[in-house]
């Protein structure tokens, strides 16, 4: 008996240093983790893979903003995002589950400092260009043809005809007011990726893939892909992939704040000031810019006039003069294989009925807000003169595709035929 008793008295102390040392861990768990409708669930973790990440801070960002359907959330979901406990899904639950993801106080006071502008100067990539670049000055404002019979039924809503070889407009049409640039903001994008980047200089596609919205054009670049800047503006340019501006913009500022380890997001950041910067410096003075691949958002706008001025400097580069023309490319990667992409822009196809054999790019433009645009660049060697003529043409907001590239036949027709002989 006295055997028994002692057996006993051993399970218990035995049960209650078990009890004791799990006693912890719950304790620490209950922090995080609270009930909802019956089911256990980890507060900030709204997409429910375990983990509180990045990614549910912007799936918060975008609730809060009313971007989303609520009603295909859970109400497992909500209370997640509800990471204050306020009774409401605000960008400040954003902010907390995201300081939450890098390890940090999610409650602490952050101290913002003054904005700082990007650098001016840098090391240039190589490049050799034909002319100078061109700069539109505020006297080539003037555009007398706007009321002209030649070109009274544009379908763009907002429309620019300039002579690239006398720096002059020709036509404007609502050409400084703003409106949506969709993918034609890729053109900035690739310019400052041509200030910052050389064209063997090598990117490693990363964890910017993450920041792209869901339903955009791609370029199908994957985690650890490593690719030559000269190659990924294929990417960017020819399929219009906005994972490549993704891409292209980390590493762009990386490179000018002198900074490898800056992480995706903050990357992104500075370069959404780099483009502004950029952009009021060459006199875009009705733009501004809020991504780098024009995804749909109130604080991003440019006006045709400004676009005409980036497509000149655009054109003014090498690497981007070399792709834009092509209607066919293919992307090698310095990690192995390679891909093939069919040029957006159909002038520059001869295989397509909306071919215009003059062209030589540049790039397109479409969503719901925006319509249909296109930002190009037209040369024709004049036989009376052995000379060849450059004009641009902006047509934005477009109802169709058939109305844009009738738009641009139509200017680049009128131009080659009335203004060819200006001196």
């Amino acid at each position: 008996m006295k055997n028994n008793y002692k057996r006993y008295l051993s399970l218990i102390m035995s049960l209650l240093i078990c009890f004791m040392s799990v006693l912890p861990s719950f304790a620490e768990e209950s922090i995080t983790k609270e009930e909802s409708s019956g089911a256990e669930f980890v507060l900030g973790d709204i997409d429910g893979n375990g983990l509180v990440q990045a990614a549910d801070a912007r799936i918060v960002l975008r609730l809060s903003a009313k971007l989303e359907n609520t009603a295909d959330f859970s109400e497992r979901q909500l209370d997640a995002a509800d990471y204050n406990r306020d009774s409401n899904v605000t960008a400040a639950d954003a902010r907390y589950i995201l300081r939450v993801a890098a390890q940090l106080d999610p409650f602490a006071v952050i101290e913002i400092p003054p904005t700082t502008q990007p650098p001016e100067t840098t090391t240039k990539a190589p490049e050799t260009t034909t002319k100078p670049p061109v700069v539109l000055t505020p006297e080539n404002r003037k555009y007398p043809l706007e009321q002209s019979s030649l070109f009274k039924n544009t379908y763009a809503q907002y429309a620019v005809l300039y002579d690239y070889d006398n720096d002059k407009i020709l036509y404007g049409k609502n050409m400084h007011a703003p409106c949506h640039p969709a993918s034609t903001t890729k053109v900035i994008t690739a310019c400052l990726g041509c200030e910052y980047l050389g064209a063997d200089y090598i990117l490693t596609v990363g964890n910017e893939l993450n920041l792209v919205e869901s339903n955009t054009s791609r370029a199908g670049l994957y985690k650890g892909q490593r690719i030559k800047f000269k190659e990924i503006l294929k990417c960017l340019l020819a399929p219009s992939g906005c994972d490549a501006a993704y891409t292209i913009a980390v590493h762009v500022a990386r490179v000018a704040a002198k900074n490898p380890d800056m992480s995706a997001s903050r990357a992104l950041s500075y370069f959404v000031n780099m483009m502004n910067s950029y952009a009021k410096k060459l006199g875009m003075n009705d733009s501004h810019f809020a991504n780098p691949d024009g995804y749909p958002n109130s604080n991003h706008y440019v006006s045709a006039y400004d676009m005409t001025i980036i497509t000149v400097k655009a054109f003014s580069f090498k690497l981007i003069r070399d792709v834009v023309k092509q209607p066919y490319v293919t992307a090698y990667f310095v990690s192995g294989g390679s891909v093939s992409y069919t040029n957006t822009n159909e002038t520059i196809n001869p295989y397509s009925s909306r071919y215009y054999p003059y062209m030589v790019g540049i790039k397109t433009g479409s969503h719901s807000l925006a319509g249909q645009c296109l930002v190009t660049v037209a040369q024709k060697k004049i036989e009376k003169t052995g000379k060849t003529k450059t004009f641009v043409a902006v047509v934005f907001k477009c109802p169709s595709k058939d109305a844009r590239y009738s738009d641009l036949k139509s200017l680049y027709d009128t131009a080659f035929s009335y203004f060819w002989r200006q001196p």
